[in-house]
C-alpha cells in the first residue's frame, strides 16, 4: 500500500512539473475522474465533482462547438486530439487534450483515458515566432535590391519580391536549383565559388557578374555576398543583386561619344577644311559636293546621339502595344523613300507585346540600316513577326554586307572602345538600348547565302 501511495505521489509531482493532467472517464457509470493537476489547470477545486457540463463551462465560448464536434467524432472511433482555449478566473489559457476510448463489440464507447497539457506559454512563443517571421518577411520584401538566399551547396533557398521582379522567376520555380541558374557565364559562377571557399568567415564578397533572366536577357549585375546565419545553424550565403545595366550603358555611351567625337569629328572636319581650301583655289565642283556629304554625315551622327541621350535620360515606360501596325507603317515609309528596295512582310493580323513605344524607332533603325548600308542596286529585306507564347519574335533579314563583329561586341559589353572603333553603328546602339529597356533580347546572325538576321525577342502580355 505504501508503495502504491509513493508511486501516486511521484506521478502527481511529475504531472505538476510537466504541466500535464490526466483524466479517466467511465461512460456507463457517467463518472469523470480528474487528477489534481487537471483540477489546477481548469481552476476547479478538487472537492468539486467534475461533469462534462462543468468542463464545457471552462471552455472558451468560441471553441465549445469545435470541442464538442471533436468529442462526437471520438465517440465514433476517431482519435481525440484537440487544442482549445479555456477561461479560468477571467484569464484565457490554451490547453491540448489527447484521449483514447475503449469500445465493446457493438462499437459502444465504454471507458476513456487521456491527458491535458497547459500550452499557454508554447502558444505565446508560437505567436511571437509568427510575428517575427511576418516582420522579417515584410522587411525582406521591402528591400528594393534583389536578394537571393542559398545553402552551403549554393542551392537556392529563398528570395525576395525584388528578385522575382528582376529575374522573372517565382522563387518556388527554382527553389533547390543551383544558383548557377541565374549566371550567364559558367566561368563566373565557378570563380565566385572559389572566392567563397577561400574567404574568411563573415567577410563580404563584392563582384560584378553577368546574370541571365528567365526571358534569356543577359545583364551586368553588382553582387554583394555575405554569410548566412540561419536560426537552425544551416550555413550558406545571402546575395544582394543590383542591375547595373543603366550604369554600364552610360559608361559605354560616354566612351563611344568620346571616341566618335575625337575621331570622326576631327577627321571629317579635316576633310571639310581641305575641301574648302581646294574650292578656294578654284577647284572642281566635286569638292563642294564632298563638303555637303560630310556635313550631312556629321548631322546624322549628332541626330542619332541626341536620340540616344534623350532615351537614356528619360526612357518611356513599358506597355502592351500592337507591333503589327507599327511595322506596316515603317515598311510603307521606307519603301516610299527607297523605291528600289524589295521588302516582304510576314505577320499576323495583330500581335501585342510588352515594350516601350520607342520600339518603333528600333524597328525603323533596323530597316533603314538594311537598306542604306546595302551595296546592292535593289536591296532585299524580309520582316517577320512570330508570336511564340510567352515571347514574340521580330526578325529583320537582309542581303547586305555583314555587320562588323566589333560593332556587335561593343553592343553586348564584350569589347572595350578601341581606337579602330569609329561608331558607324549608332543606330544599332539605339536599338540595343530600346530592346534592353523593354526587357527583351537582341541577337545577330548571318543570313544565307549572305546578309544579316537581326532578331528582337519581346515579352508577350
Amino acid at each position: 500500500m505504501d508503495d502504491v501511495r509513493e508511486r501516486e505521489k511521484h506521478l502527481a509531482q511529475a504531472q505538476e512539473i510537466a504541466n500535464v493532467g490526466s483524466w479517466e472517464l467511465h461512460l456507463l457509470e457517467g463518472t469523470l475522474d480528474w487528477s489534481a493537476e487537471c483540477h489546477r489547470i481548469f481552476g476547479i477545486p478538487e472537492d468539486v465533482e467534475v461533469t462534462y457540463e462543468r468542463f464545457l463551462e471552462r471552455v472558451h465560448p468560441e471553441d465549445r462547438s469545435h470541442v464538442q464536434d471533436e468529442w462526437d467524432a471520438a465517440l465514433d472511433g476517431e482519435p481525440y486530439d484537440v487544442e482549445h482555449r479555456i477561461v479560468v478566473d477571467g484569464e484565457t489559457k490554451w490547453v491540448r487534450e489527447k484521449g483514447e476510448l475503449e469500445f465493446d463489440e457493438s462499437g459502444r464507447a465504454l471507458t476513456g483515458v487521456g491527458v491535458v497539457k497547459d500550452i499557454t506559454e508554447a502558444k505565446a512563443r508560437e505567436r511571437e515566432v509568427r510575428a517575427q517571421k511576418q516582420r522579417y518577411s515584410s522587411l525582406f520584401d521591402s528591400i528594393q535590391d534583389a536578394i537571393l538566399v542559398v545553402d552551403s551547396d549554393r542551392r537556392i533557398v529563398d528570395g525576395n519580391s525584388a528578385f522575382s521582379t528582376l529575374f522573372g522567376y517565382d522563387v518556388a520555380e527554382i527553389e533547390g536549383e543551383s544558383v548557377s541558374y541565374i549566371y550567364a557565364e559558367t566561368d563566373e559562377f565557378e570563380a565566385v565559388g572559389e572566392t567563397l571557399e577561400t574567404k574568411s568567415h563573415n567577410d563580404t564578397v563584392s563582384t560584378t557578374i553577368h546574370c541571365q533572366k528567365k526571358s534569356g536577357q543577359v545583364f551586368p549585375a553588382e553582387v554583394t555576398i555575405f554569410d548566412r546565419n540561419a536560426p537552425d545553424g544551416e550555413g550558406g550565403f545571402v546575395g544582394l543583386i543590383r542591375d547595373i545595366s543603366d550604369r554600364e550603358d552610360r559608361l559605354q555611351q560616354m566612351k563611344v561619344i568620346d571616341r566618335v567625337l575625337r575621331h570622326n569629328l576631327r577627321n571629317d572636319l579635316n576633310i571639310i577644311q581641305g575641301s574648302a581650301e581646294m574650292i578656294d583655289d578654284a577647284g572642281p565642283a566635286s569638292d563642294a559636293e564632298k563638303i555637303v556629304e560630310t556635313s550631312e554625315k556629321l548631322l546624322r551622327t549628332a541626330s542619332k546621339w541626341r536620340r540616344i541621350t534623350s532615351f537614356l535620360s528619360s526612357p518611356p515606360p513599358n506597355e502592351a502595344i500592337d507591333v503589327v501596325p507599327i511595322v506596316e507603317t515603317i515598311v510603307s515609309r521606307v519603301e516610299s523613300q527607297h523605291p528600289d528596295v524589295d521588302i516582304s512582310v510576314d505577320c499576323p493580323a495583330q500581335c501585342r507585346v510588352v515594350s516601350t513605344r520607342a520600339i518603333q524607332r528600333a524597328i525603323r533603325e533596323l530597316l533603314e540600316n538594311a537598306v542604306v548600308h546595302s551595296t546592292r542596286d535593289a536591296p532585299s529585306v524580309d520582316v517577320e513577326i512570330d508570336p511564340e507564347g510567352l515571347t514574340t519574335t521580330i526578325r529583320v533579314a537582309d542581303d547586305s554586307d555583314p555587320i562588323p563583329e566589333m560593332e556587335r561586341n561593343v553592343l553586348s559589353w564584350d569589347e572595350d572602345i578601341e581606337p579602330l572603333y569609329h561608331g558607324s553603328g549608332m543606330g544599332l546602339w539605339l536599338v540595343t538600348l530600346i530592346v534592353r529597356h523593354s526587357d527583351g533580347v537582341l541577337t545577330f546572325d548571318e543570313n544565307e547565302p549572305r546578309g544579316n538576321v537581326v532578331t528582337i525577342r519581346l515579352p508577350s502580355p
